[in-house]
């Protein structure tokens, strides 16, 4: 009787679960269309970036496998990967969320990043449009690793993706929002400048993509609010604008609790 119920337990122990070889190699564009925080390569091109951004909690990383089926996994069988990276200006939105596989052949969340790494490199040395990367990437990961850094492992052929707006079975090709006006290339000997603080002024009570978290003094002190994740981003009067949340901090301002 102990016997059955040690191989009961063995069964049902995580290192027990079988790893899905046939996991999505790309999102559902419905459950996750894609979206952006900022398309300002003034704000994604500075070192550091990612850092103050990222904030996706187990809750809502629980709720992407939810969405996807996923009832049972290996300890570091799958990432809840951006579909469009934090470092191409990606948001922690849930709308840019998916279960990546690390354990798929030959695709898989180490192939994605390394695209995910040379778009950034070139939008941040002006040679591509941060926007374009962001469509790029959004619409056809593994068609834009083609067309960016070059045959994908294994020799594997990019799905064929449907023009925007229009519909490949259910599903529909994002056209994502435009949150900023295209930026001019930055020509690659020019170097990125770094935002300051608070050298943004916000109007109206409003911020700018290329600044978009907004700081309020009230009776409670100097707060700051992020535009993903906070209830009361959209009702709260800005008092002034910074680009990073260690920006705001720097300027005296402390997180909206």
């Amino acid at each position: 009787m102990r016997s059955l119920s040690a191989l009961l337990l063995l069964a049902l122990s995580p290192a027990a679960l079988a790893i899905n070889l046939n996991a999505p190699l790309n999102p559902d564009p419905v459950r996750t269309p894609g979206d952006v925080l900022t398309s300002d390569p003034r704000v994604v091109c500075v070192s550091g970036y990612t850092r103050t951004v990222r904030n996706v909690p187990q809750a809502l990383k629980e709720q992407v496998y939810r969405s996807y089926g996923i009832t049972s996994r290996q300890s570091g069988e799958y990432e809840i990967d951006h579909l469009i990276s934090l470092e191409l200006g990606g948001s922690n939105s849930v709308r840019n969320l998916w279960p990546e596989s690390y354990k798929t052949t030959p695709l898989n969340a180490h192939v994605k990043d390394t695209l995910e790494n040379k778009l950034h490199a070139l939008a941040c040395s002006g040679k591509i449009t941060l926007q374009q990367a962001q469509q790029a990437i959004a619409s056809n990961w593994q068609a834009a690793y083609v067309q960016y850094v070059g045959p994908l492992p294994g020799g594997v052929t990019p799905p064929p993706a449907p023009k925007p707006g229009q519909t490949s079975g259910a599903a529909t090709v994002p056209v994502l929002p435009t949150t900023t006006p295209p930026s001019p290339p930055v020509a690659a000997t020019t170097p990125v400048p770094a935002p300051t603080a608070a050298n943004v002024a916000p109007s109206g009570g409003a911020c700018p993509a290329s600044a978009p978290i907004k700081g309020n003094i009230g009776s409670n002190g100097k707060i700051y609010h992020l535009p993903q994740g906070d209830p009361n981003y959209r009702r709260t009067h800005a008092e002034a604008c910074f680009t990073t949340p260690a920006a705001a901090q720097s300027a005296g301002f402390r997180a909206a609790r």
